[in-house]
């Protein structure tokens, strides 16, 4: 079902209250979307050639699964809401300016991807300027779609409510993170960061896709989720998922105004103690 705008200024109040009136109309045609752009990466998951990847940056590759992937996810979510522009991984399409924009990672975790190693995840967000509307995360390997919209009052898990943990000890505390590609000059801030975690918390995952990341905190799978160097497409649906869900995401300055580059997520609790342990630089903008 498309749902279509008339007005040309997306920035109108008009049109964002005619946006906000159908969000979770748009949220639930656009689930499929997202699943059978999921299911296409689930049905190409293999050993890949080396020769076949692209190398966009050091360790930061792209397949032609990515951008077949996006390619699904940009003439689905284009009949869904065509008055949307796009802000995505791969550029497979004209990159729009519009305040209303879906926010597109087409493989969040394409290492893993790559090396047919769970976790793999597709990622798609809603906004308005810097407002997020919808989040939806299909992560591959276990089947499992998250979603919420704005004002939801919950976040989903394959139609099912989920919510963040109940955890309330800062050394109970089962944490997530991710490293950046380019770690050069990065590093001492990184493990000092990461070694106040080990030391004060249970323990420390590392998945390798910080939009499942960011779920697996909504539904109280980990506590706590940090990491930097991070790309809006990677964390905006999560973001939103978390919120929804319970709990509280900031960057590493405290703030809720959030660019994408630095993500502190929690179950609502142990911001203090986390930011108090946070050696890598708050990004500004």
């Amino acid at each position: 079902m498309a749902i279509h705008l008339c007005q040309k200024s997306y920035g109108t109040i008009k049109i964002y209250i005619k946006v906000i009136m159908h969000l979770e109309s748009i949220c639930m045609n656009a689930l499929p979307v997202v699943k059978e752009a999921g299911m296409f990466v689930a049905e190409n998951r293999r050993q890949i050639p080396w020769g076949e990847i692209e190398k966009k940056g050091d360790r930061d590759f792209v397949t032609s699964i990515d951008k077949e992937s996006e390619r699904l996810l940009v003439k689905g979510l284009s009949a869904i809401l065509p008055e949307a522009g796009f802000f995505t991984e791969e550029k497979t399409v004209e990159q729009g300016d519009s305040r209303l924009r879906w926010v597109v990672d087409p493989i969040d975790g394409t290492t893993n991807f790559i090396h047919r190693t769970p976790v793999t995840a597709v990622s798609v967000a809603l906004m308005d300027g810097d407002d997020l509307l919808i989040g939806i995360v299909y992560e591959v390997t276990l089947d499992e779609l998250f979603y919420s919209w704005k004002d939801a009052g919950t976040s989903f898990c394959n139609s099912e409510e989920i919510h963040v943990s109940d955890c309330s000890e800062f050394r109970k505390a089962l944490v997530a993170t991710g490293f950046p590609y380019q770690r050069e000059g990065r590093l001492p801030a990184i493990l000092e960061t990461a070694g106040y975690f080990l030391e004060h918390c249970q323990d420390i995952r590392r998945f390798g896709s910080a939009a499942t990341d960011l779920c697996y905190v909504a539904c109280g799978r980990m506590d706590i989720y940090y990491e930097s160097y991070l790309q809006l497409w990677d964390v905006a649906a999560g973001i939103l998922i978390v919120r929804n869900a319970g709990g509280t995401v900031v960057d590493f300055s405290g703030s809720e105004h959030l660019t994408g580059q630095q993500v502190l997520a929690t179950n609502g609790r142990f911001i203090e103690e986390s930011l108090s342990g946070i050696r890598i630089p708050p990004i500004t903008r």
